[in-house]
């Protein structure tokens, strides 16, 4: 069922997302369907059309007193069941078809956790009828069918005189999507009625009109997905193109030997290019860099290999795609999540898969986000503890392999307590922003420096050709920092202090060369301040 399928991939559906596919799938059957609708845990949230259907808003399928036992075997066998004939609460009698939501997931159909709600869509009965013929032939035969919800013999009788089933009628099984029925017939006023005619005539007139009968509504309620009057020689592209047309997000139907058959949705300009079916005809490696072209072709390779729900995320630049027209969509490489499901292999005629392509940009960007400030400092941007302990302890697995230097430089603020209580914390904090960016202009870019207290900093030195390195680098810091900042129209003067350890003359872990700063910071503030310190084996004072 398209609207089934379109849920489970985007199960935050808005109304007007709902309305544009209910719409077209409304449109193809409008003589029959008498509305379609969506129903999240299984309670009535959209309705289309909603003139005159206002009453089925906010029904408890699940609790309902005639209709929840056909909710219950649809989610026991997790496929499209009917439901009725009923009365429904709106007017009239509808044959519901009614089918289940699954998020679309590598969690299988019978996952409890995947099942987001249900879709249905009721019938008009009295439509049926008419189009079936069974009311022209009341006037030659009495008939009448059972198996309400799909049951067949064991449902109740909802057209016509029950008691032809007790009767010596002729009997017809109608296959329907989600269940089955029985027809039941006898020329009116009995079989002695029809004598003046020969017996073989009669029961050969009467066995073709049952099982046209039964062929006509065969025809007419074939589904695989959720349109109810499609023919079975329909390719899977002519079924969905007006649905998918209506997605925000693109599909692509592609071959094993990634070339294009078919693209759809995609229309927003915003997220995707409009341009897409310069696509169609041509190979994966025929549009994209050979890198990228082997990835996508393996998914599709493992998904018809596995005939399972394969998915990828990918970074891909309209630059990247050859025919399509960089200014008919974003600019900039594009983050996208792919969705490669297996297709029959005689809906396009060969092995084939069907894959959904949804822009994630924004989600990338905010997960980035969130990321930096996990791992970031509010205020300066700088590395927090967090990310200063994952770079320290990598440089120190890279200078064990390589036998080489790392020096932790620990820097204390002197006078920043006064600039705070006499200027208040904004200008407090203006010092402390001015403060990171000298210290990041006076390191390398292969540098890592950090703000691990209120006025508190730590730098990561990698790869020290010699120890005086980062002597130098101290005395650059105490001279840069000691300039004024302006503050509130104020010069504030701050002075510092730094404390100096080296790998692996004073430690070999974070925590032994963290300390061992620390403890050189304390020696250099003890000695006046305005200095730095660097330990080893001697604690050697070379503050200038």
């Amino acid at each position: 069922m398209v609207l089934a399928t379109y849920t489970g991939i985007h199960p935050d559906i808005s109304e007007s997302e709902f309305r544009r596919v209910a719409a077209e799938l409304f449109r193809q059957r409008s003589d029959m369907i008498r509305n379609i609708t969506l129903a999240p845990d299984n309670v009535i949230r959209f309705v289309y059309p909603q003139a005159g259907n206002e009453a089925a808003l906010g029904l408890d399928l699940e609790n309902h007193p005639e209709q929840s036992e056909s909710v219950y075997r649809m989610m026991q066998a997790a496929d499209t069941v009917l439901a009725g004939p009923w009365e429904l609460v709106q007017g009239g009698t509808g044959l519901i078809i009614r089918t289940p939501v699954y998020l679309n997931s590598d969690r299988g159909r019978h996952d409890p956790e995947a099942y987001w709600g249900l879709t249905s869509i009721p019938i008009d009965m009295e439509a049926i009828y008419e189009i079936t013929g069974l009311i022209n032939l009341q006037d030659r035969l009495d008939m009448a069918i059972r198996g309400r919800d799909g049951l067949g013999p064991a449902g109740a009788v909802f057209f016509g005189d029950p008691e032809l089933f007790s009767r010596d009628s002729v009997r017809q099984e109608v296959i329907i999507k989600g269940g089955r029925w029985e027809l039941a017939a006898l020329p009116r006023g009995g079989w002695s009625a029809a004598t003046a005619r020969p017996m073989a005539w009669h029961f050969t007139g009467l066995t073709l009109v049952l099982m046209a009968g039964a062929l006509a509504w065969r025809m007419t309620q074939q589904s695989d997905r959720v349109r109810v009057s499609q023919a079975l020689h329909q390719s899977l592209s002519e079924r969905l193109r007006a649905t998918i047309a209506a997605m925000p997000d693109i599909c692509f139907i592609l071959d094993s030997e990634g070339r294009y058959l078919e693209v759809f949705g995609g229309h927003d300009p915003q997220i995707y290019h409009t341009s897409h079916q310069a696509l169609l005809g041509r190979t994966l490696h025929e549009v994209m860099p050979r890198d990228k072209a082997d990835l996508f072709l393996a998914r599709i390779h493992e998904t018809l290999r596995t005939g399972q729900l394969q998915s990828i995320e990918y970074a891909l630049s309209v630059d990247d795609v050859e025919g399509v027209e960089p200014e008919s969509g974003p600019t900039g490489p594009q983050w996208f999540e792919g969705r490669i499901t297996p297709l029959g292999k005689d809906v396009m005629g060969r092995p084939a898969v069907i894959w959904l392509s949804v822009n994630i940009t924004q989600r990338k960007k905010a997960q980035d986000s969130m990321r930096f400030m996990a791992l970031h400092d509010a205020l300066t941007g700088l590395a927090n503890r967090t990310l200063l302990r994952d770079r320290i302890i990598h440089a120190i697995a890279q200078a064990r392999r390589e036998q080489s230097r790392i020096a932790v430089m620990y820097i204390d603020l002197d006078d920043f307590k006064p600039i705070n209580d006499s200027l208040g914390h904004d200008a407090g904090d203006t010092v402390l922003c001015e403060v990171a960016q000298r210290l990041n202009e006076s390191v390398r870019d292969s540098d890592t420096v950090a703000r691990v207290g209120g006025d508190e900093f730590v730098i990561l030195l990698e790869k020290l050709p010699d120890p005086e390195l980062a002597a130098r680098i101290a005395e650059k810091i105490l001279e840069v920092l000691g300039r004024p900042i302006h503050a509130k129209g104020r010069a504030c003067q701050v002075t510092t202090s730094i404390g100096i350890s080296l790998y692996p003359d004073d430690g070999e872990t974070y925590e032994s060369l963290l300390g061992a700063a620390d403890r050189a910071l304390y020696e250099a503030k003890s000695q006046g301040k305005g200095r730095y310190w660097q330990t080893d084996s001697r604690l050697t004072d070379i503050s200038s």
